[in-house]
């Protein structure tokens, strides 16, 4: 058989390396597929819902059980506080955007809610405030401190 001068015969499996190589996706994935398995995605994935969570679990729990142990809630208040923990103030002030990024937050903070303890400060209430004071005190005649030692 005849061949021009300029062709060659290539097998199919080679033809990628003559059409340009891996892009950049495949690259990446070619590296990181011996390192990463379904542990790590799963890690990641976690560590991303936490971290959204963790900036979003402040408010959701001021606008819900914050407000409903604040001794002034309402039947109305509540509805307005509770709207803001799923997001209905910024979609009616047309923030569609932010407004499912306001729920996807108050989600990943309930998340978060049902998959950690959160820290007990019943042991760091002081009963009594003390004020430190001096072990002695040394007065002039009149009576005014002059020193003291602690």
């Amino acid at each position: 058989m005849m061949m021009p001068a300029n062709y060659s015969v290539i097998a199919e499996n080679e033809m990628t390396y003559v059409n340009g190589g891996a892009n950049f996706i495949d690259a990446i994935g070619a590296v990181t597929a011996p390192i990463w398995d379904l542990t790590n995605v799963k890690a990641f994935s976690t560590n991303v819902v936490t971290l959204i969570g963790n900036a979003f679990i402040g408010d959701t729990i001021h606008n819900t059980l914050g407000y409903v142990f604040s001794g002034n809630a309402t039947k109305a208040g509540l509805g307005t506080s509770f709207g803001k923990v799923v997001g209905a103030d910024k979609f009616k002030a047309g923030q569609i955007g932010d407004g499912i990024a306001q729920i996807l937050g108050s989600a990943a903070a309930i998340y978060n809610l049902g998959r950690t303890e959160v820290k007990n400060t019943a042991g760091d209430v002081k009963l009594f405030k003390s004020e430190p004071s001096a072990k002695y005190t040394f007065k002039d005649a009149n009576g005014n401190v002059m020193g003291s030692i602690w």
